[in-house]
């Protein structure tokens, strides 16, 4: 895949992973945290693969922080509007899990 395609696919990635960590913060359903972690564990090794695929620029960066958030964002009011979390706690988790994989630094 080309760089461009790495960069959205990256986003989805992080998104996902953000969006697993929430589901488990705010689940009412005790039975469901241990598929929701597994499926987070899952999302983050493709990213990481993913991460190591190119050299990512400061615009890049920019991007897969507004790309995930906005996934996040998306997904939660598709599929999840019953579970309530502020935009902030959407990007300092997204800054958070890309710092772990060593795309930014704090």
């Amino acid at each position: 895949m080309g760089k461009n395609r790495d960069l959205k696919y990256l986003g989805k990635r992080i998104g996902n992973i953000v969006l697993h960590k929430l589901l488990v913060m705010h689940t009412n359903r005790p039975e469901s945290k241990g598929f929701l972690r597994a499926e987070e564990v899952t999302y983050r090794d493709s990213a990481i693969k993913e991460a190591k695929k190119h050299n990512w620029n400061k615009r890049d960066i920019d991007f897969l922080i507004e790309n995930a958030v906005s996934f996040v964002i998306e997904k939660k009011d598709m599929k999840y509007s019953d579970v309530d979390f502020s935009i902030e706690d959407v990007k300092k988790l997204v800054e958070d899990e890309m710092n772990k994989l060593g795309l930014i630094k704090s």
